[in-house]
């Protein structure tokens, strides 16, 4: 079964591109100083931000001396731009002594979203509720249209984008884990085999690509991910897979039982 994918309506988007949506596509946000400014609230949640920790995250270490002035002209083009969201969607700069802050309806950034999805798919999981817990991991990774805050570059924003390209890559592991263990291994085969062409190294997305592709009868196809995963381990670290992942694959090639029906343990 393949699953569907469905995304989430939401009015801030920051998981790709940056965008704000309204009822009738994205709004205009202004000069890439200013999205810069819309993605340092976002990025920090719900709690207020000060002028001078917006400045170092949109201008690093070397801001220019009127750098104030432009934090406060760029907080009022940024409530110019937001008055166009409809009532539902309305989204606010709230300032005060302790700094800015965005205040969003429930459900409408999907930064936020994505985490509240991964929290209540792990408590599925801990509850035994693989199904349930799948089609949640599943929602959440389909929220990422590509890089976080694709366009915008800076220290900051850097760091965060390499974070959070981290934090994907492990709820993909868990993902893909649950969905093994209750039979839905088709569902992810496409999303592994991405993420390890950009991660060519990643010993346990190799693997479950591997218990995917076989628990699909795919063998032949399992055993070429392991073989590529040794040609480039070899040529790059020259080191072999781990002994666990050897393992598996000399179980794959005896066409042996794999315990897929059980928790399936993380490569350390």
């Amino acid at each position: 079964m393949i699953r569907t994918r469905r995304t989430a309506p939401t009015t801030v988007s920051v998981l790709g591109e940056l965008e704000v949506s309204g009822d009738h596509g994205p709004l205009p946000l202004g000069a890439p100083r200013q999205r810069a400014v819309l993605a340092a609230l976002v990025l920090n949640g719900d709690r207020p931000l000060t002028t001078q920790r917006v400045i170092t995250m949109v201008w690093g270490s070397n801001p220019p001396a009127y750098a104030v002035n432009l934090v406060h002209k760029y907080m009022s083009g940024l409530r110019r731009a937001l008055v166009d969201l409809p009532p539902h969607k309305r989204v606010d700069i709230e300032s005060g002594p302790s700094g800015y802050r965005l205040v969003a309806p429930v459900g409408q950034v999907d930064l936020v979203l994505f985490q509240t999805w991964i929290d209540a798919a792990r408590d599925l999981r801990a509850r035994g509720d693989g199904e349930r817990a799948a089609e949640l991991f599943g929602r959440a990774l389909d929220l990422w249209r590509g890089p976080l805050l694709g366009e915008l570059s800076g220290p900051a924003f850097d760091e965060e984008r390499e974070f959070m390209e981290t934090v994907r890559l492990a709820v993909l592991e868990e993902y893909a884990t649950v969905a093994i263990e209750v039979g839905r291994q088709a569902d992810v085969m496409e999303s592994l085999r991405e993420a390890l062409r950009r991660h060519p190294l990643e010993e346990n997305l190799a693997r479950l690509l591997i218990l995917a592709l076989y628990s699909e009868g795919r063998t032949a196809e399992a055993v070429r991910v392991y073989q590529r995963l040794t040609s480039h381990m070899l040529g790059e670290l020259n080191v072999p897979p781990r002994p666990e992942l050897h393992d598996l694959y000399q179980i794959i090639r005896r066409h042996g039982p794999i315990p897929t029906g059980r928790r399936l343990q993380r490569i350390p």
